[in-house]
């Protein structure tokens, strides 16, 4: 395990706490459920044929006064002429349990199926603990810390399982009454493979339920199988519905 890296990381994070984030149910309501349906859809002709598709579904529901529990999942398809190049599917469900008005321990479960990507499939479990620094009108703030187990599996060849150290930092700013902005960062150091996530996004309301949205996903493995990049990059723009 890269701990100096762990711990590098894991101070960079909170220094930067003002413009980074990652989901740790931070947004869970105080009783009830929220939801989203995030669709985005692009279509060009002419010169160059392409057809951009993506969509994302996140639930999250108070169970009790101290447990919340959330699912996330995301699809996004791109079809240059007759040729896809671009096939992505994500599922996570997250689980918190609240210690107190600050402190909590969180559980993970995610799984990446990525059909032009690095790796066949990342999948993983991971248990920490976290902070809350605050949640009011304003936003919130939460940094966690933890450890798990995850398998990236190759197209070609063994699979790698490996145990892993874990950090996640989840952020949001209310800018105005309609717009929102948040940042989302995960960090995971295995014994192969070092994985960064990062996703920025702003979204304005049009409506009560339904808001237009900007997001740049952004993902890198130290290691990949040759031939592999070890970056990908996706923006996208759509319509957010809430419920």
């Amino acid at each position: 395990m890269k701990l100096k890296h762990f711990f590098a990381a894991i101070t960079l994070i909170a220094a930067s706490s003002l413009t980074h984030a990652n989901s740790l149910l931070s947004d869970a309501p105080e009783q009830g459920h929220v939801g989203t349906f995030d669709f985005g859809y692009v279509s060009t002709s002419g010169n160059s044929d392409t057809e951009s598709l993506n969509g994302a579904f996140n639930y999250v529901v108070r169970v009790s006064e101290n447990y919340s529990s959330g699912i996330n999942a995301t699809g996004i398809n791109n079809q240059s002429g007759a040729s896809r190049d671009a096939e992505k599917y994500t599922f996570a469900w997250n689980n918190r349990y609240d210690l107190n008005e600050k402190s909590f321990l969180y559980g993970i479960l995610d799984y990446v199926d990525d059909r032009f990507g690095a790796y066949d499939y990342q999948a993983g479990a991971y248990f920490g603990y976290g902070h809350q620094f605050f949640k009011d009108d304003s936003g919130h703030f939460s940094l966690g810390i933890g450890a798990g187990y995850r398998i990236n599996a190759a197209f070609i060849g063994e699979d790698e399982k490996e145990t892993v150290l874990r950090g996640d930092l989840d952020y949001a700013y209310n800018i105005s009454e309609t717009a929102i902005f948040t940042q989302k960062l995960t960090a995971i150091f295995g014994e192969e493979v070092d994985t960064y996530t990062s996703e920025t996004a702003l979204a304005t309301k049009i409506s009560d339920n339904l808001a237009l949205k900007l997001a740049y996903l952004v993902q890198h493995n130290s290691v990949v199988p040759a031939g592999a990049e070890k970056t990908d990059r996706t923006t996208t723009i759509g319509v957010s519905y809430s419920f």
